[in-house]
């Protein structure tokens, strides 16, 4: 998913800080993480490191992924409503990536008890990685990135431009009218849906509105390239049309890609599904933002 988010005040900044942090490994069994780790590094992507001093985590521009051991790091509550504000990072997570893909700073305190095996890769070779990518997995990890850290979205329209080139043929496109649900939780994941024309919405499963999406923008291929089911709800909030590029097409593109690229894309969507579960967590503990 893309798009300009409009979520609650509620959704503390901190919970989005949390999320940029880790990659979760929430469900990659279309594309094995153990294989792609393995591949960066006999090409020589990266490199595999012991770590007993959590200050090595923040030295470098690099990110880690984990292949054995825990780190752990907190800062008070998270949230006022009871949410565990310890997070434990272990096998099949990353740290950092999201900063390295956007050059942010690496300011959080880990603690590690036992030594920490690690993979880790030059943010600058990630970077590079990602700007030699296909158009479309490249617009994916960008637009990942830029809503872990909440950044406002405009309209995309390069992107549309070669989205409708390349794809206009193989991609039907189907009209919603407002009020008018796109799929549900717990869904198929058929394919990725680009927004031709309109608004649409995401809820959770108690229907608390978390973001809209707008002309330009593309969603659901978190769950397409992870779990393969629907995590969240989509409705037409006015009057839309979307195209649907199917699930296999979408898989080509990614097959296409180098390992290191994979790894970086399937491990940032982890990141972001994270960030969306500790807001799903948090707005489903309360009750704003019911149907209307």
């Amino acid at each position: 998913m893309t798009g300009r988010y409009a979520c609650h005040t509620l959704v503390m900044p901190t919970l989005i800080r949390w999320a940029m942090m880790a990659g979760r490994n929430v469900g990659m069994d279309r594309f094995d993480h153990n294989q792609l780790l393995n591949a960066v590094v006999s090409l020589g992507y990266a490199q595999r490191r012991v770590i007993a001093d959590a200050a090595e985590l923040s030295k470098r521009d690099e990110a880690f992924f984990i292949t054995a051991g825990k780190a752990l790091i907190r800062e008070g509550a998270v949230l006022s409503n009871g949410l565990d504000s310890t997070q434990t990072f272990t096998t099949g997570d990353s740290i950092y990536l999201a900063a390295a893909l956007s050059k942010r700073s690496r300011d959080w305190q880990f603690t590690i008890h036992e030594p920490l095996e690690l993979i880790a890769i030059d943010g600058a070779t990630i970077r590079s990685a990602v700007m030699e990518s296909g158009f479309l997995v490249a617009e994916v990890i960008r637009n990942s990135v830029t809503r872990i850290f909440d950044v406002k979205q405009r309209e995309n329209a390069a992107f549309e431009n070669r989205f409708l080139k390349q794809y206009q043929r193989v991609a039907p496109i189907s009209v919603y009218s407002a009020g008018d649900s796109i799929y549900r939780i717990g869904e198929s994941a058929e394919g990725l849906y680009f927004i031709a024309k309109g608004t649409v919405y995401l809820t959770t499963a108690r229907n608390a509105k978390f973001a809209e999406l707008h002309e330009t923008d593309f969603f659901g291929e978190a769950s397409l390239l992870s779990s393969g089911r629907r995590s969240k709800n989509i409705y037409a909030k006015t009057d839309c049309s979307v195209l649907l590029l199917d699930a296999a097409t979408v898989r080509q593109e990614v097959a296409r890609e180098s390992p290191l690229v994979q790894l970086i894309l399937l491990n940032i969507l982890n990141v972001l599904e994270l960030m969306n579960q500790l807001r799903f967590s948090h707005l489903n503990m309360t009750n704003f933002g019911s149907s209307e």
